[in-house]
C-alpha cells in the first residue's frame, strides 16, 4: 500500500499472505484435532462426539472470521467505484464558492 500521486493509498483486492497462512493453519490444525477426536469416539460415547462436533464448529467459525478480516476491504464498495472521489469533491466544494461575505 504505497501512496500514489495524490497521496491516496493503493489497495490491492487480493487477500494478504499472512491472512491466507493463518487461515490455512487454522483449518489444518482444527480439522486435524476434529478428526483425532472423531476417530477416538467409542460407539456409545455422546460426550466425545459432542466434543468433536464442537471442535469442528469452533474451527469453522475461526476460519470464517479470519476470512472476514482478510476480505474486509471488499465490503467498502464506495472505495472502488470509478470516479466517485471526483464526484464527491465537486459536491463538497460547490457550496463553498457561493458564500455570502458580511
Amino acid at each position: 500500500m504505497l501512496p500514489q500521486h495524490g497521496g491516496v493509498p493503493n489497495f490491492r483486492l487480493r487477500i494478504s499472505g499472512p491472512i491466507i497462512a493463518l487461515l490455512v493453519l487454522t483449518l489444518l490444525f482444527g480439522l486435524l484435532i476434529t478428526l483425532s477426536l472423531y476417530l477416538n469416539v467409542e460407539p456409545g460415547d455422546v460426550t466425545a462426539k459432542c466434543n468433536a462436533t464442537l471442535s469442528l464448529i469452533i474451527t469453522l467459525l475461526l476460519a470464517f472470521f479470519i476470512l472476514l478480516v482478510g476480505t474486509g476491504r471488499w465490503w467498502h464498495l464506495h472505495l472502488w467505484r470509478h470516479g466517485n472521489s471526483q464526484r464527491q469533491h465537486r459536491h463538497r466544494t460547490r457550496g463553498h464558492n457561493t458564500r455570502h461575505r458580511h
